[in-house]
């Protein structure tokens, strides 16, 4: 948490690689950003960006199985996935509840529905860590509650949650441990 401007999607993006840090250095898992040491855990770690990265126009099945694209280069560009990748990526819909939803456009999913996708996607990749940025933003309070409680389960399951929010009460109520970044420094809230 913290205000607008503070760099807490900096930092997130640090953390995914994205980025590199102006000074010092960012370990994760053991491994500094930006060394050969880091490159092979990049499968490891999910990011959702806050515009949460789908490909508009293409399905919901589609964005899902993208999580596969990078150990699959040539079934992702050949669009050839197997039925394990397929069975797979349905199975990870079916656990956001959206099962009857795979083949819908993303573009003409509600912003709840866009944020599953993006977390089924996450889901598939079989990430330990998950960096979420924002990821309850422009959502009524029912669906950021549904959303919260979706990765508190995913946190249940051994996935390790880090997410950007702004919203105190539902941080609170869902998040165990919560962080503040003020001022280039972050800290535990009390």
């Amino acid at each position: 948490m913290g205000r607008s401007g503070v760099g807490k999607t900096t930092l997130l993006k640090i953390m995914a690689g994205i980025l590199k840090p102006e000074k010092g250095y960012v370990r994760v898992l053991g491994c500094i950003t930006h060394t050969g040491c880091f490159n092979s855990l990049r499968g490891r770690i999910a990011y959702i960006p806050q515009n949460l990265g789908l490909v508009e126009g293409e399905s919901a099945l589609y964005n899902v199985l993208l999580a596969k694209a990078p150990s699959k280069p040539l079934r992702f560009m050949a669009g050839l996935w197997g039925s394990d990748d397929l069975s797979e990526a349905l199975e990870a819909l079916k656990m956001v509840g959206l099962g009857g939803k795979a083949r819908s456009r993303v573009d003409r999913l509600s912003g709840g529905e866009r944020q599953r996708v993006a977390i089924a996607r996450a889901i598939l990749q079989r990430a330990e860590i998950l960096l979420a940025d924002e990821p309850v933003s422009n959502l009524d309070l029912d669906t950021a509650e549904d959303i919260a409680k979706l990765m508190v389960g995913l946190k249940s399951k051994g996935l390790t949650i880090i997410a950007v929010m702004h919203d105190k009460w539902l941080t609170s109520k869902y998040f165990d441990k919560i962080y503040l970044l003020d001022g280039g420094i972050l800290r535990e809230a009390v």
